[in-house]
Order: structure tokens, then C-alpha cells, then sequence
């Protein structure tokens, strides 16, 4: 991993913000992944020079990603996964969202499609703002029943791959679903197609400007499902670009646990037909180098970890790790865990089930109860509540945490 900022030399793809291609490279990040797993194992994190936004280059195509959200979507478990409304925090975050979009939208009666919609939750919201013309759309099959089950029309597939019948919409809204789109020009031609003349999108995406004051495990951010880093400049920007003008552009803390909260940004705009000319980029004159910030602390904190795993297991031939989610995929590249052999991988996620991660299987926690090699707990939010599990379980091995408790934190 890397911060000092070189030219990229040939980037994959080009700023979605404003359509330039000669970025300069801020961090190189790298993950272990599961095998089979549909995207890379690496990317570059470019800043743009025109307009600053900060993006990732993975070597892939949009289709990767589509097959990953369809194949691989943690978001299928409407019990433990974001976007189903049905926790506390989860129910909150999106009731606020659908309050956002009643304020801004001129008529209740505005038909609106959620895309990536998920199990249902913010269709579900938007009901009870009173909205009477609510669809959902995602890549899942499994999240699209579950929003049937909930009474909700919608369909499977991204605005890329629906049908030529399929309605327009009068607002389309895409709540966590831009920071995850590899190509972004395609994404707005796709809305085009689908979107009345004149009418709304609604966007909500991380805050990249305030990445560095919620950071809660290192480069939480930089992982392989979120490749664009949105400001509220950058997201102004980039919808102007393809045509929108901004009705409502806000900040926000979202609580996603009694410990956890996380920055995002929101956006309402209108379509004016008329694409944006280079002359109207705004340059975001802060995200550079709060990214910047973000990255040491990051670095920071990585460090931290692996010298204090390295110490805890200095002796250790083989492990088990407890959670195979995206900290786990970075943790893997510290030296100290790489010469580790393991001997499996413990998740709650069904969708990874079945899976490997180095060669080791992904299993439930039931599968090692006749193991005794030391659990490394690869997470930091749940992590007390994962040892006590372990004892509960009557397990003896010893049990492993990413940092000291005195300075463990959410994650």
C-alpha cells in the first residue's frame, strides 16, 4: 500500500465525474479473495487532476460487477443484510431517506422505481411516506422474491439489462448503488432510457470528504465493491455532467449501530436534457486531501494490526479466522497471516458458504467445534460478541483480536 501520488499510466477507465483520463495514482490496495470470486484481487486509487474526484481502477468490466451483485449479494439475507429495513438502525436510515425524497418530489403520485432495492426496505419506506407507485429493481433473484413476498412489483435485473417494456418512471432512486458502478456513462445512458423527460434522480452514496472522521477499520472504504468516492461536489459534478441539475445536495451521519455511524451524502436532481460542457466542472477543492488523511490514518491503524497479530501468533502454523467479509480479504496480505496456513473460515454469510478462501472452506461456526488451532476474529465491531459466542459454543481455542481491547474499535 501506497500514498504518494504518481501518474497512472494506461487507468481502466476514465473520471465518472467529468470524463477526464489523466489521474494521478493516491494508493494501491490489495485483497485475498474468495475463489471464484468475480472481481480483482487489486486496483489503484486514482484522484482525478481536473475535477478531484477519487476513484478506483480495477482491472474489470461492468460486467463483473453485475455478475458479483447477482451472484455473490450478501444483501439476499433481509435478516442480517443493509437494505432491508428490518433492524432498528437499518429501519431509521431508511425512513430518513424516503423523508428526503418526499420533501423534494412535487406529487406523491410520482411513479418511482428503487434500483437495487434490495430486500424491500426503502420501497417500504417510500409506502409509507405515501408514495402509491413504488418498483423495485436489483440483480438478485433472491432480494427481488423477497420484495414480492412484501407485496411490491419488481424485477430482476440492473437499468442496464431490463427489458424494452419496461415503464419509465418519474424518479428513479439509487440509494448506495452509484459508489458501486463501474461505468458510470453507461449507468446515466441507461437512466435516460428509463426516466420521463423532466423527471428525478435521487442519489445517496458514501461521503468521501468525511471518510477519515468515521474511520472505523483501515480503508473500510477501499474495498472490492466500492469503486467511486463520492463528495458532495463530486456528486454534483457528475450529475451535471450527463445532463441533471441538483433540487437538493446534503450531508448526513447515518447510525448504522449503537457504536457505528458512517457519513453520506445525498442528492435529489433534475433532468434538464441538456448535458453539462467541460467549462461547467467545479473542481472539489477539499476531497484530495481529506483522502489523503483517510489513507494515513488507514495506514496508521493497518500497521497497528499487524503488529499486534504478528506478536499473538508468532508461533502459529495454522488458524482459523472468524469472518471472511472485506476486512478479512485485506488483513490476508499482512505477512504475518500470509505464512499462516489456514484451516477454515467461519461466516454467517449463506452466500459464501460452500466457498474458499486461500483453500481453506468457508463454514458455519458449528463445522469447528473439533478444531483446535487459534480463532483470529477478523472483524472489530463484533468482535467481544464473537468471543463470547466462541466460550458459549464451549470452544477451548484461543481466541485472537485485531488490536488490544484498549484500543479496539467499531468496524
Amino acid at each position: 500500500m501506497h500514498s504518494a501520488a504518481t501518474l497512472s499510466p494506461r487507468p481502466c477507465r476514465a473520471c465518472g465525474a467529468c470524463g477526464a483520463d489523466e489521474p494521478a495514482v493516491c494508493h494501491h490496495q490489495k485483497f485475498v479473495v474468495p475463489g471464484g470470486y468475480p472481481l480483482p484481487a487489486a486496483y489503484d486509487i486514482l484522484t482525478c487532476r481536473r475535477c478531484g474526484f477519487v476513484y478506483a481502477d480495477p482491472p474489470a468490466t461492468q460486467a463483473d460487477y453485475d455478475l458479483f451483485y447477482g451472484q455473490w449479494s450478501k444483501y439476499d439475507d433481509g435478516n442480517t443484510a443493509t437494505g432491508s429495513g428490518l433492524s432498528p438502525y437499518d429501519a431509521a436510515r431508511l425512513a430518513t431517506t424516503a423523508q428526503d425524497i418526499a420533501r423534494a418530489l412535487p406529487s406523491k403520485t410520482v411513479s418511482i422505481l428503487d434500483a437495487g432495492c434490495a430486500t424491500g426496505g426503502l420501497l417500504a419506506a417510500l409506502r409509507k411516506q405515501g408514495f402509491s407507485s413504488v418498483t423495485g429493481l436489483d440483480p438478485s433473484p433472491r432480494c427481488v422474491a423477497a420484495c414480492r413476498d412484501r407485496g411490491f412489483s419488481a424485477y430482476v435485473g440492473t437499468i442496464a439489462s431490463v427489458s424494452e417494456d419496461m415503464p419509465k418512471f418519474g424518479c428513479m432512486v439509487f440509494s448506495h448503488v452509484l459508489e458501486h458502478v463501474f461505468d458510470i456513462p453507461a449507468f446515466f445512458a441507461a437512466i435516460q432510457r428509463l426516466l420521463v423527460p423532466g423527471g428525478y434522480i435521487c442519489i445517496e452514496t458514501p461521503d468521501a470528504s468525511c471518510y477519515v472522521d468515521h474511520l472505523s477499520s483501515p480503508f473500510q472504504e477501499f474495498n472490492t465493491k466500492y469503486i467511486n468516492h463520492f463528495s458532495a461536489r463530486a456528486l454534483k459534478n457528475t450529475a451535471r455532467r450527463f445532463g441533471f441539475s441538483s433540487v437538493l445536495v446534503e450531508q448526513k451521519v447515518l447510525q448504522t449501530s449503537a457504536d457505528v455511524s458512517y457519513p453520506a451524502v445525498f442528492g435529489i436532481f433534475r433532468d434538464l436534457g441538456v448535458a453539462a460542457s467541460r467549462s461547467e466542472v467545479i473542481r472539489d477543492p477539499d476531497l484530495p486531501a481529506r483522502i489523503e488523511a483517510y489513507i494515513q490514518a488507514s495506514t496508521a491503524m493497518f500497521e497497528r494490526i499487524g503488529l499486534h497479530l504478528a506478536a499473538e501468533l508468532q508461533n502459529t502454523k495454522t488458524m482459523i479466522l472468524w469472518g471472511a467479509g472485506q476486512l478479512a480479504m485485506k488483513l490476508l496480505v499482512l505477512p504475518c497471516l500470509e505464512r499462516i496456513q489456514i484451516r477454515a473460515v467461519v461466516d454467517n454469510n449463506s452466500v459464501l458458504r460452500g466457498k474458499t478462501v486461500r483453500g481453506a472452506p468457508v463454514v458455519g461456526p458449528p463445522e469447528i467445534g473439533d478444531f483446535s488451532e487459534p480463532i483470529v476474529i477478523t472483524t472489530q465491531l463484533h468482535a467481544d460478541e464473537i468471543a463470547a459466542q466462541i466460550r458459549q459454543m464451549g470452544l477451548k481455542n484461543s481466541v485472537v483480536q485485531l488490536l488490544p481491547k484498549a484500543e479496539g474499535r467499531g468496524a
